[in-house]
């Protein structure tokens, strides 16, 4: 069952006090142990950590006090919760940044799931995460170890076609119509690529090429969607010019 809150909407706290209703609380959100009692609770120190990590909002300064606020309780509560069903504070950070205080209370409630796509060897996750960079324009790709990687113009900005790469020796031209020559030597006949417009929300639209096909694997499924998330904060930072 989910605490009530609602006598604590417009709370305004010192430290202290936070630290006495998040223990109180902690009784209906957290596993007891066999005893029946709650297995951790705060204290101010480890509140402090908190702030320092981001897993806590800063506290407000009214003159030279520090005044905790709703937010912050209920930011305290699903952080203990988090890491009391035995997810990483790395993980806990990213579940409650942005989010309203309506959707905490959801997680509170069980009304919101975390749900974790199963970690691959750290190897492959390297491989991964370099390569979402990469594709994002946050880092080069790597060149072969055995030559030089070639200069290059700069790549298309994130959601644009991908261009064909040609070979600095060939001047770029097109394709001369497949002749019986060609066709006796096996050489695939020219298909020229075409590409969908898809609107997806206000402002956000995706060109996709008629060879493009979906991931068939959840694993997949999940490299899509943090790619996308990827390009499209990057592009944000470079609005904000703060890359």
């Amino acid at each position: 069952m989910a605490p009530d809150l609602s006598a604590l909407r417009e709370g305004a706290w010192s430290l202290d006090e936070l630290v006495d209703h998040a223990n109180r609380l902690l009784a209906e959100v957290l596993p007891k142990d066999a005893s029946g009692r709650v297995v951790e609770g705060v204290n101010p120190r480890l509140v402090r950590h908190y702030a320092t990590q981001g897993l806590v909002d800063e506290p407000l300064k009214e003159g030279r006090e520090a005044r905790y606020l709703y937010r912050h309780l209920l930011q305290l509560l699903v952080v203990r919760r988090l890491l009391a069903e035995g997810h990483t504070s790395a993980l806990a950070k990213r579940v409650i940044e942005g989010r309203a205080d309506e959707e905490l209370e959801s997680l509170l409630a069980g009304h919101l799931t975390v749900q974790l796509v199963p970690e691959r060897p750290l190897d492959e996750r390297a491989t991964f995460l370099r390569r979402v960079r990469a594709r994002a324009g946050l880092d080069p790709a790597p060149a072969p170890a055995s030559t030089p990687a070639p200069a290059s113009a700069p790549g298309p900005a994130p959601g644009a076609p991908r261009q064909r790469p040609v070979s600095p020796a060939v001047p770029a031209r097109p394709p001369a119509a497949p002749g019986p020559e060609s066709s006796s030597r096996g050489v695939a006949p020219f298909r020229a690529s075409s590409w969908t417009r898809l609107e997806i929300m206000d402002g956000l639209e995706l060109l996709v090429r008629d060879d493009f096909r979906l991931p068939t694997t959840r694993l997949g499924d999940a490299e899509l969607v943090q790619l996308l998330k990827v390009t499209l904060l990057h592009l944000e930072q470079k609005r904000r010019g703060t890359t």
